[in-house]
C-alpha cells in the first residue's frame, strides 16, 4: 500500500514540475512595473531621447517610465550604481576626468576607483560634437584668444565639462587663465543675451535644441579645434568629427561656413547587470529599431545600424543587449533564472541527498531493530543441532534418528531458500551464515551417520 502510494506521489510531482517550472521561470523574469531613466537636462539631447524611448516603452510593454532630470553624466553614472535608475546617459570618460580633474565648486572631491563591473552597455545612441560658440562681433577670433575670457564650460558632474577639461589643456590654457563658467544650457542662453559670457564650450549632438536656438539665428559663429589628430591620440574619449558646412544656418550667414574638424565623443545608453534581461532586450531593440532612430534625429544609427550602436563602449555588454546583437547566441533558458535558482537548486539537491540518505540510515536502523527473517530459520537449526548431540551413532537406534534430523535439515534450508530472491541472497550475508550453517550441520550428521553404518557392517560381518 505504501509502496503504491509512493508511486502515485512521484507521478503527480513528474506531472506537476513541468508547471512548477514554468511558473517559476515567470516569476524570475517578469518585467518590473516601473523604470527609471536618468537623462539630464530638459534642454538638453539625453532629454528629448528619453522621451521618445519612454513613450515607446510604454507603448510596448506594461510598465511605467519615469525620466529624471539630473545635472549631467557623472551624477547619472551615480543613480545607476546606487539602484536609483534603471537606464542612464553617460559620456565615455566623463567619470574619470571629472573626478580626477577635480574641477571647479562643488565637483567631487574625493572619489574611490572607478567600478565598472555593475554597469553594462547597451547602445551608442550618437556623437556628441566638440562646439565653441562665440558671438558673431567677438574679438575672439580663434580659440588662442579665450584667455583671459568668460567661457562657458559646463556645469559640474556634466559631460560638457568633462569634454571642455582636456580641450583646455589641448589649448594649453590652465582654468585660472580664462573666468570659467558653470553654466546650464539655459544659463547659456541667458548671459550669451545679456553679453555676460565671451564664449561657450558645448558638447552635444548637433541636433541639440541649444545650437538650434543659438546658431539659427546667426548672431553666433563656430571657433575651429587646431591640431585635432594630437588630442585625439591624447585623449581617448575623443575622435574626429567634421560638422557640415551649413548644418545650422544658410540663411542671412552660412554656419559653419566650411566643414568644421572638431572631435567628438559617444552618448552611451548604459544600464546595470541586475536589470532583467528581458526588459534590456526590449529597450535595444526599441533604440535599434529603424522608426526611433529617425523619429529622434539618430542619422548615424539610422544609417549604420548596429555597427554604430556598438561602438566605444568601454563597458561589458549587457546580456539582454547581447540577445539583440548576437541573436545566435541566445541561451535556451534566460541566464537571470539560471543565477537566480542555482542556490535554489543546490538546496534542493542537497535536501533530496541529505533525504535519501536519511532515509537508507533509518531503513537500516529498522531492520536492525526488527528480528531477521532468518532469526527463526536459525532458532530451528540450531535446536537440531541440539538434537542430533544426543546421538553419537554408536547405537542402533541412532541411525533413524540421524536420518531424520538430516531429512530436517535439508527441508529446512529448501523452505528458507524459497523465501529469498537472487538478489536478496547476494546482498544479505545473513543468508551465507544460515547455509553454511546448514552445511556443517548436515557434514557433522553425516559423519554420525557414516559412523554408524561402519557399526552396523561390522556387526553384519561377525554375525556370519
Amino acid at each position: 500500500m505504501r509502496r503504491t502510494i509512493l508511486k502515485i506521489l512521484v507521478v503527480v510531482l513528474l506531472i506537476s514540475l513541468p508547471v512548477i517550472l514554468h511558473q517559476t521561470y515567470r516569476w524570475m523574469t517578469a518585467l518590473p512595473d516601473r523604470i527609471t531613466i536618468a537623462a539630464g537636462h530638459p534642454e538638453g539631447r539625453y532629454y528629448g531621447v528619453a522621451e521618445q524611448l519612454k513613450a515607446r516603452l510604454q507603448e510596448q510593454l506594461p510598465i511605467e517610465v519615469e525620466i529624471l532630470q539630473t545635472e549631467g553624466s557623472l551624477e547619472n553614472m551615480k543613480l545607476l550604481r546606487s539602484g536609483k535608475a534603471d537606464l542612464g546617459f553617460y559620456q565615455p570618460g566623463a567619470e574619470y576626468v571629472l573626478i580626477e580633474r577635480k574641477p571647479g565648486p562643488a565637483a567631487p572631491r574625493q572619489a574611490g576607483p572607478v567600478e565598472t563591473d555593475e554597469i553594462c552597455f547597451i547602445a551608442n545612441l550618437f556623437s556628441q560634437a566638440v562646439h565653441v560658440i562665440v558671438p558673431l562681433d567677438s574679438e575672439v577670433r580663434n580659440v588662442n584668444d579665450l584667455k583671459g575670457k568668460r567661457v562657458a564650460i559646463g556645469q559640474p558632474g556634466s559631460g560638457d565639462l568633462a569634454a571642455s577639461l582636456p580641450l583646455l589643456e589641448h589649448l594649453q590654457l590652465a582654468l585660472d587663465e580664462i573666468k570659467p563658467a558653470y553654466l546650464s544650457y539655459l544659463e547659456i542662453e541667458e548671459e550669451f543675451g545679456e553679453n555676460k559670457l565671451d564664449a561657450a564650450i558645448v558638447t552635444v549632438g548637433v541636433e541639440a535644441p541649444l545650437l538650434q536656438k543659438l546658431l539659427q539665428t546667426s548672431q553666433y559663429r563656430l571657433l575651429e579645434i587646431p591640431y585635432i589628430g594630437a588630442l585625439t591620440r591624447r585623449e581617448t574619449q575623443f575622435y574626429p568629427y567634421e560638422i557640415p558646412a551649413g548644418m545650422y544656418s544658410r540663411k542671412q550667414s552660412v554656419i559653419p561656413e566650411r566643414n568644421l574638424p572638431t572631435v567628438a565623443c559617444g552618448a552611451l545608453l548604459l544600464t546595470r547587470e541586475s536589470v532583467s534581461d528581458d526588459l534590456i532586450t526590449e529597450v535595444t531593440t526599441q533604440v535599434l529599431h529603424q522608426n526611433f532612430s529617425r523619429q529622434v534625429h539618430l542619422n548615424e544609427l539610422s544609417a549604420k545600424g548596429q555597427t554604430f550602436a556598438r561602438e566605444n563602449q568601454g563597458f561589458p555588454m549587457h546580456d539582454g543587449a547581447d540577445h539583440v546583437y548576437n541573436p545566435e547566441l541566445k541561451p535556451f533558458m534566460n541566464s537571470e533564472f539560471v543565477e537566480a535558482t542555482e542556490g535554489m537548486r543546490s538546496f534542493i539537491v542537497s535536501i533530496l541527498i541529505a533525504g535519501y540518505l536519511l532515509f537508507h540510515w533509518f531503513r537500516k536502523r529498522r531492520e536492525k531493530s526488527k528480528e531477521h527473517r532468518l532469526d527463526s530459520y536459525i532458532r530451528q537449526l540450531v535446536e537440531i543441532e541440539n538434537q542430533q548431540m544426543k546421538f553419537d551413532g554408536n547405537k542402533p537406534q541412532d541411525g533413524p534418528a540421524l536420518i531424520a534430523l538430516l531429512d530436517d535439515v535439508t527441508s529446512l534450508r529448501q523452505h528458507t531458500l524459497k523465501q529469498f530472491s537472487a538478489h536478496e541472497l547476494n546482498e544479505d550475508r545473513a543468508t551465507d551464515v544460515f547455509l553454511e550453517m546448514c552445511h556443517a550441520l548436515s557434514d557433522k550428521i553425516n559423519a554420525k551417520l557414516l559412523g554408524w553404518k561402519i557399526d552396523r557392517l561390522g556387526e553384519k560381518i561377525k554375525d556370519d
